[in-house]
């Protein structure tokens, strides 16, 4: 998984920096037409600081809150029963960051709170109606070229509009060294997963077979809150269960008991019903129901009630063991790398899925053309009264303009679709290399669809020097206060800094011997001739020298 804020510097930055910033922070969650309170009481014991949080719409329960730093100028606090972290850097008056949630990110701003209500930014409507109007492809073609130029991002977007294709580009694909990508290579497609398998679920309803009224006991009595939880609190994320997703299901299948127990351990956060919380271990269980009501494994019930129905050629469970899958990638140094990422065969029907972004846009035509299932029952799937989740299905809001699909992330592959009834179009994007932030990507796609004000977002030319120059700096160095020891290697034609029992990170080169790393504003600049290098943040300088 991505590490972009280094423990390795947590040491020096607090050293160099000693902002004060104890208090009542106040910040609007942003889920597009939904917003969330939430306020964060930040106080100091013995030096460090600690925190509590609440979210007033949700109720005055106080939650823990792991984690509370200030380095660099940027907060980071962590809610583990949560799933959920922020990260902010500090602009003059309050803290602009993304806080995320179990693999999915919102923006969220943090103002001291002073009991003044703070100026919401004004109401934004789309006026475009692409029901009457045109796409400006070009556009869509300008802006996806601009950001493979800058090597800010690999994947496909597909756009379709009264059930037809209307545009498709698959990009970065070429900067892949080796890489097989051709018209039928599939990407991990993560939680859109768990729309095929709500709608699988309703079409079991349609059938009498299961009722969304049932108790989770009915299936598993043993899982805690299971006579109080129904098939509908599952599906529309409201069941109180914690998630059991997590690192620990990287790098081999761990099989449905430790799944099973694990749920079963994390227990309930809440009471059914109380809130509304994402929960993949909701989803594990109501895939695992699919499979006992209907006596089949999840890969044949896949194909029988929704590829083969939407003539989805190149749409897979993991349990098919299909070969032909983009891998997930990033860049940090101006080379693209594989990433690790989950062994998917512990995420049936919440994350197995591999597709493609036209296939994709086929599944959600077919599921507002009632394909799958009827109509009424798809109005109920809907989300109602602006919340975000309803019965496997989210609500997608760009301003005014409502869509309806789901999102979907793995490590390093994110992905989206949505289908818009008003105007009869859908578009589904993947990313599976993210250099510029995915969310940001599909925003400024969006943006272009509609014709909305858009700034492409700058970025700066990676300088690099030869191998040969970088090895001059290569050492091990060391500071005698604090004591630390420090180590410059080149890998992969790249120059990498390493404290001791530490993570390593890239150098960025700047001009002469100066380079920095950006994500904790630090500079080092190297003396050869001194045989010295000196670490910057905040204006403070720590010299090390070289052994």
């Amino acid at each position: 998984m991505k590490t972009k804020l280094l423990l390795v510097l947590i040491l020096l930055a607090q050293i160099f920096y000693a902002q004060e910033i104890t208090g009542s922070w106040k910040g609007e969650l942003d889920l597009g037409q939904v917003s969330l309170p939430l306020i964060l009481n930040i106080s100091k014991e013995n030096n460090e600081y600690v925190s509590t949080a609440q979210s007033p719409k949700q109720g005055n329960e106080i939650m823990p809150v792991d984690k509370t730093e200030f380095i660099n100028n940027e907060l980071v606090f962590e809610m583990k029963a949560l799933g959920a972290l922020y990260k902010g850097q500090f602009k003059k008056d309050h803290f602009e960051g993304t806080f995320t949630q179990n693999s999915k990110s919102f923006p969220m701003n943090l103002y001291k709170d002073d009991g003044k209500e703070q100026p919401k930014p004004k109401d934004i409507v789309i006026t475009k109606d692409l029901e009457k109007t045109a796409i400006n492809t070009e556009k869509i073609d300008d802006f996806i070229n601009y950001i493979t130029k800058n090597k800010q991002g690999i994947g496909s977007v597909t756009i379709f509009k009264e059930g037809k294709k209307i545009y498709e580009n698959n990009f970065g694909q070429d900067q892949i060294p080796n890489a097989k990508f051709d018209s039928n290579t599939a990407y991990q497609i993560g939680s859109i997963s768990k729309l095929a398998t709500a709608v699988m679920l309703m079409q079991l309803e349609e059938k009498g077979k299961i009722s969304l009224k049932d108790k989770l006991s009915k299936y598993y009595s043993d899982i805690p809150n299971a006579d109080k939880i129904t098939l509908e609190q599952l599906m529309n994320h409201t069941s109180g269960l914690g998630d059991y997703a997590g690192s620990w299901l990287f790098k081999k299948p761990v099989g449905d008991k430790a799944i099973l127990d694990t749920i079963k351990k994390n227990g309930v956060e809440f009471q059914p019903g109380e809130k509304e919380r994402y929960s993949n271990s909701g989803y594990y269980l109501l895939s695992r129901i699919l499979e006992k009501v209907s006596k089949k494994p999840y890969h044949v019930l896949l194909k029988e009630n929704i590829t083969s129905k939407a003539d989805m050629k190149n749409t897979f469970s993991v349990l098919d063991n299909k070969k032909n899958i983009f891998k997930s990638y990033e860049n940090t140094t101006g080379k693209w790398v594989e990433i690790e990422d989950f062994d998917f065969r512990n995420c049936i029907g919440l994350g197995d899925i591999t597709s493609t972004t036209y296939d994709m846009n086929l599944f959600i035509n077919a599921l507002f053309d009632y394909k799958f299932i009827k109509k009424e029952t798809l109005d109920r799937m809907l989300p109602k009264d602006e919340k975000p989740f309803g019965l496997g299905v989210m609500r997608v809001p760009f301003y005014n303009k409502i869509s309806y699909g789901h999102g979907g992330d793995t490590a390093g592959t994110h992905s989206l679709v949505s289908y818009s009834p008003s105007e009869k179009y859908s578009i589904s994007m993947i990313v599976n290399g993210e250099g510029l932030s995915h969310r940001k990507l599909f925003i400024g796609i969006i943006s272009l669809i509609y014709d909305h004000e858009y700034e492409y977002p700058k970025f700066n030319e990676l300088k690099k020097l030869p191998e040969n120059e970088l090895k001059k700096y290569e050492g091990d160095y060391h500071s005698k206060e604090p004591k630390l020891d420090f180590k410059i290697f080149v890998k992969d034609e790249n120059l990498f800094a390493q404290l001791a029992d530490q993570p390593s990170f890239p150098l960025e080169f700047v001009e002469g011997d100066k380079f920095k790393y950006d994500n904790a504003g630090v500079e080092i600049i190297f003396s050869p001739e001194k045989k010295q290098l000196s670490l910057i943040q905040n204006g403070n300088t720590l010299v090390f020298n070289k052994k």
